[in-house]
This record gives structure tokens, sequence and C-alpha cells, in this order.
């Protein structure tokens, strides 16, 4: 199974917890809102039982969503699945492991049988042995040469007159 298999059924399962999650956690503190203001409190008003289930949703929802990453993080790490899922899924995490894989693969587009066996770089050299002597000399205009300003005229179009 790919990486992208496996991360999508993981995925998948993942979904599936998260939804079952997300609806037992959101029941739960209804109840125990519910159970506060109708048993404890002893309060029958409507307005305070729909605004304690509003509280409720919502307040599932954030608590779901701290549960579910730790949940997640604890099991990726219990069950070692760094290395079985795609790095793009892991988050933090992953950046690390795709930095390593993207150093880890050659940085050229050319084939090896093209690059040969010198990995070393060879810009600037020759193939009849290594440039280490070699310094360019510096042109210099000769003292005798001229310097002749350009006539903008020359450039100009006439008028036909």
């Amino acid at each position: 199974m790919t990486k992208k298999h496996f991360s999508l059924l993981f995925l998948l399962i993942a979904t599936v917890l998260n939804i079952v999650m997300t609806i037992v956690i959101i029941v739960a503190l209804i109840v125990l809102a519910m159970l506060l203001i109708r048993v404890i409190l002893r309060i029958d008003s409507p307005m305070v039982a729909m605004v304690a289930w509003m509280v409720c949703f919502i307040g599932g929802i954030v608590l779901d969503m701290f549960v579910y990453s730790k949940l997640m993080n604890c099991a990726i790490t219990r069950f070692k699945l760094e290395d079985k899922l795609d790095p793009r899924m892991l988050g933090k995490r992953g950046a690390a492991a795709a930095a390593k894989e993207k150093a880890s693969k050659p940085k050229t587009v050319l084939p090896k049988s093209v690059l040969g066996d010198n990995d070393e770089d060879t810009w600037g050299q020759t193939g009849y042995g290594d440039n280490a002597g070699y310094s360019p000399e510096a042109t210099i205009a000769p003292e005798d040469a001229t310097y002749t300003p350009l006539n903008p005229e020359d450039f100009a179009g006439k008028k036909d007159e």
C-alpha cells in the first residue's frame, strides 16, 4: 500500500472517528447542562435551555477540535505512522520529513548517465585539465586609441523640406 493510499485510509477513518466523537461530546455536554439547569438549579425557563444548547453545541465543537488534535498526534506517535503517511498530512512534523526527503533527492533533471561518476562541480573547467593557473588578462585600451564622441545629429531623422 502506497503512502497516498494509506494516508487516504487513515484520513477516512479519522474523519468518521471525528464525526462520532463530535456527536458524543456535544450530547454529553447537553446532558450535563440540562442536569445542571433542571435538577440542580431548578430553572424551567425554555430560554435558558436554548442558550445552554447553543453554548454546548459551540463548546462541543471547540472541545472536539482540541481532543481530536491531541488524539491524532498521540496515535501517529504511538503507532509510528510518520513514515507511512504523506508528509503534507503531518503538519509541522511532516515539514521536517518533507525537507529531509527533498534533500535526499538529486538536484538535477539530467539522467545519471549524463552526469557520470564524478559528483564534483566542474563549472569553469575545460576538458584539457584544470584551470588552476588561469587568470584572465584585463583588457585595457591602448594609449594611442582615440575617443570620438557620437554626434546626435547623425542619428536624428532628417525632415523632408
